[in-house]
């Protein structure tokens, strides 16, 4: 039986949602096949395993390594969790982890950086500024109104702020802070979403798209985690040409960007029913309410088994460059456990 380390928690504005899709991966895990461990990561840094709080990520992967730890289930959303960090941690240890790598996670993490990738490949997106170089004025004359001012990095809509006057924009600056801040014009249209999932055999494979029915101005923090706020419909009550085309387009979106096992894009799709690209998320959220779930159980994929699809993929061969030295597994083989001192020395490269 694998022992599984599911994380959640972390220091990001996602702290809470994280430990909600970490608490219910821990309870869904299939125990004929894997035993789980706890770790929540405190705001402060603080590693708590199984309840045993450790000081650090040093002191809490040297508890992993003697439990027997075998794979990583990051359940962590944003910053850190989301972004290559926590990657990169698993990757120098030499401990195989659940998603993406170190750079398709800073990719996709980065929704300025990922929107230029997509639209080089011929996929429309949003139209935007960022502010810097733009200020709010040539924003105001580029974009016109409403527009969404949004943290390049946040995610789960906690940094995202709707204006629909130089008033509202002025003040959604001023709250979302950030050496750089995405302005988008607001696309009229459907609100889709299309999550990609490795089969049984390790090929990602589109899951059905899912449309969000927003009460408010838009799919905002309330509506994704609050049971009954929004209406989420699972399979979108769309032709079945439109579902494959948004299919089609999250699939080269998830190779594109480099990404593993799973992913989530959202789009609006406009009157024309063409579909305007937003962004993608590496870890989306595992909760009851939210829509990776809800769209496997459309296709008839009950949650363990996502689980377990995940674990798996994880536990396949990964290109040379996204594996641990040889060195970090020889040194777990012989018995050396405690990691401090051989991986903060050593400069390892990693990516997707």
């Amino acid at each position: 039986m694998r022992v599984v380390a599911v994380i959640a928690g972390g220091p990001s504005s996602e702290h809470e949602v994280s430990r909600w899709s970490g608490e219910r991966v821990h309870a869904s895990l299939d125990r004929h096949r894997y035993q789980p461990l706890f770790v929540l990561i405190a705001k402060d840094g603080t590693w708590h395993i199984d309840g045993v709080p450790k000081p650090g990520p040093l002191e809490g992967a040297e508890a992993l390594l003697d439990a027997g730890c075998e794979v990583v289930f990051p359940a962590l959303h944003g910053p850190f969790g989301e972004d290559g960090t926590i990657q990169g941690f698993f990757a120098t240890l030499g401990i195989p982890f659940v998603g993406s790598g170190v750079a398709g996670s800073a990719l996709a993490c980065d929704k300025v950086r990922t929107k230029r990738l997509v639209a080089a490949a011929g996929i429309e997106v949003a139209r935007d500024r960022t502010l810097p170089p733009a200020t709010a004025a040539q924003v105001e004359r580029a974009l016109g109104f409403p527009v969404f001012v949004k943290h390049p990095l946040g995610g789960s809509s906690l940094e995202v702020r709707r204006a629909t006057n130089a008033r509202e924009l002025a003040a959604a600056l001023e709250e979302i802070a950030g050496e750089t801040v995405l302005v988008e014009a607001e696309v009229a249209g459907r609100e889709l979403t299309v999550a990609v999932l490795d089969d049984a055999t390790g090929v990602p494979r589109a899951l059905p798209v899912a449309e969000i029915r927003s009460r408010g101005e838009f799919f905002d923090f309330e509506n994704k985690y609050t049971a009954g706020v929004a209406d989420e419909i699972v399979p979108a009550e769309i032709s079945p040409t439109v579902a494959r085309d948004l299919q089609d387009q999250a699939l080269r979106i998830h190779r594109l960007l480099g990404l593993r096992a799973m992913s989530r894009s959202d789009f609006i799709l406009r009157a024309d029913r063409t579909p305007v690209f937003l962004e993608t998320n590496t870890i989306p959220g595992l909760t009851p309410t939210s829509l990776l779930p809800q769209a496997a159980a459309a296709a008839g994929i009950d949650f363990p088994e996502v689980l377990t699809r995940l674990i798996e993929s994880a536990l396949r061969p990964r290109p040379p460059d996204m594996m641990a030295p040889a060195w970090s597994k020889s040194s777990r083989r012989s018995g050396a456990r405690s990691t401090g001192s051989s991986t903060g020395s050593t400069a390892v490269k990693s990516s997707s």
